[in-house]
């Protein structure tokens, strides 16, 4: 039997591009970039480990054309070693607190950036 693939299961598809973080409360440039966003949550960039369960408040920016700031709070579910090794993180943040009104902001700008051609979507 087939095992589906973690995209086949997930329920929030996540974006093919990042968006910028305007604000965190983890501490002085702790989170770098953002890789990608769902409906559930963000995987970042960080410049040292963060501890699993962590919680952490975050502000983002949707790109044009959505120009929408997303004020949400999360907690850390995953930080392991980035593969380009430079002791730099992945940290997984699922949100703990996201208006509904973000959350289908996030919803659809995910659906846009997944619909784009691929030349559109960086």
């Amino acid at each position: 039997m087939h095992a589906d693939s973690a995209d086949d299961r997930r329920r929030y598809p996540r974006s093919r591009r990042g968006v910028s973080i305007i604000l965190d409360d983890a501490g002085p440039g702790l989170l770098n970039h953002v890789d990608n966003i769902s409906g559930a949550g963000v995987l970042c960039h960080t410049v040292r480990p963060v501890p699993l369960m962590t919680k952490i408040g975050i502000a983002l920016e949707l790109p044009k054309p959505f120009d929408h700031r997303i004020d949400a709070e999360g907690v850390v579910v995953r930080c392991e070693a980035d593969e380009c090794g430079d002791d730099h993180f992945r940290v997984a943040i699922l949100f703990t607190r996201l208006t509904t009104e973000d959350q289908d902001a996030i919803n659809h700008f995910v659906h846009h950036d997944l619909d784009a051609p691929d030349n559109e979507a960086s």
